[in-house]
This record gives structure tokens, sequence and C-alpha cells, in this order.
């Protein structure tokens, strides 16, 4: 047995030998298959971060530098909003930026091309930009070719006789009292709380395939109460007319939310560090700093229609300069109207009253004051109402368009405001008591301006039907929530603590203007609007700070009535639109509210669109009216060009 025993060992030690040469051969490779995945995995991952060196260059360049130009009016203006973009073209303007560990990188534009209109926008350029990232001294690196789409969306908010980036409703007209002849929109919801209200819309066209959108009629970001439509007259009565979107993009153009200008001068351009001011692009606009013919606006003394150089009271902007108030009263009558020609900048408070002529525009820096009313010397023909359910959209097109010709010539006056658009004498108690007093509709908590209102940017839940009241993402939850960039451009969201009224930004960081929870786009946490305040002058109403204002008015009384009679032209404002209205009152043109909201107090009241503001922005300004660009950029094609 030990024999077999002896045997059995020496077969083992036959067996296990090339055993272990096959282990210690599979070692040996196995060491060197390691140290070569070491050597693949460190140029994979240098390779990596060569890739993420030229992203950050990417989006350095066009967040900062391409977006951040073209987005600024003072770079690219309305006159020429794409020459600085082409002017881009084969230019390099970041070269082998040092980020440490030997690692660069470098940017410049290949291509700028005019691809003509492309859906969503009216008028756009194709921009190809080449980011090359280097990492490990320059021994790795990848090459990333983008082509970015910067553009001009459609004017949006003008297309409406009422907009309001905000809660939209209405309460207390009875049947046929409260009329409007136009579409109606609401950035959130809209809703008519009692009463009712007519809309007799249009149909909405797509700017660049010339499509049938829909029919028009009342639309809401949020959803359109009451969902029944018992409230609703006219052509909006039809559930195919109430357009619900509930927080949901139907295409491109189609959109819940309709992006709003902004007037606020929100990167402090001039160093004054007062955001809540108008944007100095405005102030060179009106001087004719961009190509454009400096506006002027006087009063007709001699009553030809013809604005005479001795007639003329401001010529561009008035405020810009020493001296100058910075505040300007215009009235004009029947036989002595107000002429504008172009646009007139005012730096603080305008207060205008009575017959206006021309074309043009007042870009003011804080609130506009309309005292009797605003009434045109030539108005525009009838407006072409939509013959809902007699006529086809095209036939209503063509008569659209016939009537745009027609009145290219006739009276059309925008009011562009930075705070509020005051309608009435606001020193009356009587109107204070229903606007802004304790129980005025101001204080509503539905029109609430606090900038907590979520990241959706109005109150209220959009996508709830059941309980629209209620918080949407990060609403009421005690933090400003907006984008915050760095110094070289690279954005992300953040949920900024507020602290004594002053959201906290970090060191090294800045809010981006517009973003988030920044509703009236300062680029600053704004609380609460104080209406009890910030409605009221910031002079006092007199000859000696109202540049213009005759010596003879001793009060606001003087140069107000308590409620308005007309109201034609186009009012926008970053806050609210407030005031009485005499009975039968008349509203041509559009209202536009970018914040709170807008409190219409009157009998009955009648809000007719001018169609001439759906055309494209290169049409009104054949008319002397430059209304703010509506700018955006996506992405067309993108690709690491790298070869490994």
């Amino acid at each position: 047995m030990f024999n077999k025993l002896t045997n059995s060992k020496g077969m083992a030690m036959i067996i296990v030998i090339p055993i272990l040469l096959m282990i210690t051969i599979l070692g040996i490779s196995a060491v060197f298959n390691s140290n070569t995945d070491m050597d693949i995995s460190g140029s994979v991952k240098r390779s990596s971060q060569a890739f993420y060196i030229a992203e950050a260059g990417l989006e350095r360049a066009v967040n900062e530098y391409i977006w951040g130009n073209f987005y600024d009016e003072n770079v690219s203006p309305i006159t020429q909003p794409f020459n600085w973009l082409e002017n881009l073209d084969d230019s390099t303007f970041y070269t082998d930026v040092a980020l440490g560990n030997a690692a660069s990188y470098s940017t410049r534009v290949i291509s700028v091309v005019d691809p003509g209109p492309q859906s969503p926008y009216i008028d756009c350029r194709d921009v190809t930009i080449e980011a090359k990232g280097n990492a490990n001294g320059g021994s790795e690196s990848t090459t990333l070719i983008a082509t970015m789409r910067f553009g001009i969306l459609p004017s949006g908010v003008f297309d409406y006789s009422y907009f309001i980036n905000h809660f939209g409703w209405w309460a207390g007209f009875s049947s046929g009292n409260a009329v409007a002849n136009g579409n109606v929109k609401a950035n959130g919801h809209f809703d008519v709380l009692s009463g009712n209200f007519t809309v007799n819309g249009n149909p909405r066209f797509d700017p660049i395939t010339g499509d049938v959108v829909d029919g028009g009629g009342v639309y809401a970001g949020g959803y359109v109460f009451p969902t029944d439509g018992s409230a609703y007259q006219g052509m909006a009565a039809d559930s195919v007319n109430r357009h619900s979107y509930a927080g949901a993009d139907r295409s491109p153009y189609d959109q819940a939310i309709t992006t709003m200008p902004n007037l606020n001068d929100a990167g402090d351009l001039d160093g004054d560090g007062i955001v809540q001011e108008l944007n100095p692009y405005y102030v060179g606009l009106a001087n004719g700093d961009y190509g454009n013919p400096a506006g002027k606006v006087g009063i007709d003394s001699n009553g030809d229609g013809v604005l005479q150089p001795s007639e003329v009271i401001i010529n561009g902007a008035y405020g810009d300069d020493v001296g100058e108030t910075g505040n300007l009263a215009l009235s004009g009558t029947a036989a002595n109207p107000v002429i504008i020609e172009g646009t007139i900048a005012v730096t603080k408070d305008l207060a205008i009253s009575g017959i206006v002529a021309g074309q043009g525009s007042f870009y003011v820096g804080r609130n506009t004051y309309v005292g009797t009313g605003v009434q045109y010397q030539n108005p525009p023909t009838a407006r072409p109402n939509y013959n809902y359910g007699s006529e086809s959209a095209e036939q209503y097109r063509t008569r659209v368009e016939t009537w745009k010709t027609t009145n290219q010539t006739a009276d059309l006056v925008s009011f562009m405001t930075v705070s509020n658009v005051v309608c009435g004498n606001h020193t009356s108690s009587s109107w204070r008591s229903s606007i802004t007093g304790g129980g005025g509709w101001l204080s509503d908590y539905r029109n609430n301006g606090y900038e907590d209102v979520g990241v959706d940017g109005v109150f209220g839940n959009m996508e709830s039907q059941s309980n629209p009241y209620s918080a949407s993402a990060k609403e009421a939850d005690g933090f400003f929530t907006v984008s915050i960039a760095d110094g070289d451009g690279n954005q992300h969201m953040e949920d900024l603590p507020i602290s004594g009224g002053v959201a906290q930004v970090p060191s090294g960081y800045h809010i981006v203007p517009g973003t988030g929870e920044d509703v009236d786009g300062d680029g600053r946490y704004g609380d609460e609007y104080d209406y009890s305040r910030d409605i009221d002058f910031s002079d006092a109403f007199n000859s000696a700070n109202f540049y213009n204002l005759d010596a003879s008015v001793a009060a606001y009384s003087d140069f107000a009535n308590f409620s308005v009679n007309r109201m034609d032209g186009i009012f926008y404002t970053n806050h609210a639109i407030a005031g009485w209205f005499d009975d039968y009152c008349q509203f041509n043109g559009s209202v536009v509210a970018r914040n709170e909201s807008i409190i219409l107090r009157g009998p009955h009241l009648t809000m007719n669109h001018d169609e001439r503001l759906s055309s494209k922005y290169q049409d009104l300004i054949n008319m002397n009216i430059y209304m703010p660009l509506t700018k955006s950029f996506s992405t067309v094609s993108w690709e690491d060009q790298s070869v490994r």
C-alpha cells in the first residue's frame, strides 16, 4: 500500500508542476495586462478631461460671450440685431485659456450663416463654434464643433389685447360690459371670478409657415377658469376657444409661457448701483446712437399737423443730461396735439393727457401717468373683428392684411414703462381706496408681486386644475431660486437664502436676470411690491420738477380727472396698470403687464387689439415703433470631432 501511495504522490507532483507553470505565466500576463490597462485608463481619463475642458470652453463661449452680447441691446440693437454676430465670422476669442494642471482651451467661430426664418424664430443666424480642450500638457486633446442658432422670437405679448405674466382675472362685470376684441392671455391661470367677460378673438398663424395655429380666444399657461365656460361670452363661450396649457408647451412656437421683454438696467450698465431703472440702451435708441434717427416730441402749436423745429420740446432723451429733472409733462388738444416722431426716453416720470399724433414710442424709467386719457388724432379705421363661424381663418387674414396696409400711416404710439401705468387721479382718496388701499384690488393676494412664486415664474400651480392656488415647485419656500453665473459664464440653478430682503449670492457669482423667480427681470430679489408708495410721484408734481408743465397747474387734479375716458396706444409695464375709467372707455392697442396686475375699474370697458402689432419687427420699425425684441438661442448640431 505504501508503494501505491508513493506512486500516487509522484503522479500528483507531475500534474501540479505544469499547473504551477501555467499560473506563473498567467500571473505574469495579468501583471502586464494590468499595467497596460492602467495606461489605457489613464489615457481615457486624460481624454475625458480634455473633453470636459473643451466643453467648458464651448459653454463659456456660448453663454458668456456670444449670447451675452447678442442679448444685450446695447451691443445688438433692434436697428441692427445681427450685425455683431455676423462680424464674428472666422474669429478667435479665447486662446489657450489655462485651467491649471497643464490644461487649457481655445474657442473660435468658424462661420455665421443666415438660414432664413426657422421655427420658432422669425429671424436668426447659425453660428458654428469650434472648441479645443487640452489635457496633460497638450498630449491629449478633444475638438468639439457646435452650431448654435441665435434668433428673434415673435413679439408674442403684443399680439394680445390683454396680456399678463401672472394670474389673470376679471370680476364684477355684468353681461356685455367687459369686451376684448382680440385674443387675451395670462402666463399663469386666467379666471373670471364673477360676472362675465366677452372675448371676440381671432385666428393665430405660425409666423414662419403661415399655417393656422388655432382660432383664437382666451389663453392660459395654466388653466382657463371657470372650466365649464359659463362666465364667457362671444367666441370664448365655445370650449375650443379656451386654451389651457397646464404648464406644457404645444410646439416651439405655441408655448405655455410667452417670454416677456425686460426694460430694466439689470446689468447696471451705467454703474450707478441701480437696476430698477430704464436700460441705458433705450436712452441711446432715443438719441439715435444705433443708426436710427433721434426721436422728437412736441406740441403742434400752429395746428398744421407737422412738428416744426420750433415746436419740439424734447429731442431724444430727457433726464440723461445734468440739470434735467427726468420728469416730463405733455398735454395735447384737438387743435394743438402732442406729436411724437420716433423714440423718446424719459428717465423718471411721464405725465401725459389729451390728444396725441404721430408714430413713436415713449420709454419711461419709472411711472407713466395718464391724466384724462390718451386719444389718437388720426386713429386707424375700425379694427377688423373675426366673424367667428361665418368666415375662414384665411379669409380673415386677407382682410387684416388689407387693413394693415390701409392704416400703415395712422397714429401708433407705445408707452413702455419700467414701473407702473397709473390712470386717473391717483391722489384722490376715493381712487386709492379701491386700487391701493387695504381693500384695494392691488392688495389682493392674487396680485402679489413677491418673487418667491416658483421656478415657473407665476403665482399658483399651473398643472393643477383642482387646486390652482397651491404652490408650484419652489414656490413660497423662503428661497430665491434663480440661475447664477460665475465669471466664466457657467450657470446653474441655486436656492438663494433671503436675509433682510436681500438674496445672498455666493462670492464670485451673479444672478442671471429674468431666470427662475426673478419675475421683474432686474437681477435682484424683490419682496411684495409697495403700491401705496411706488405708485406716487417721485418728485412733487409742479412745474419746477416736471418739464413743460404749465406753471398754473397747482395740483395733479388740475391735470387729471378722477377717471380716464380713452386709452389709445400700446401700454406695457414691468409692474401694474391700474386706474378708474369712464363708462364705455375704449382701449385701442394692447395692454401688457410683466409682473403683478392689471386693474381696470369702470362700468363698461372695451379692449380693441391693434392688429398692426402682429407685424414683423422690421415692419414696425418702418412705422417708427422700436419694440423690445425677445431673443433666444438653441442647439442645431453638436459633435466630437476628435480622432482617437
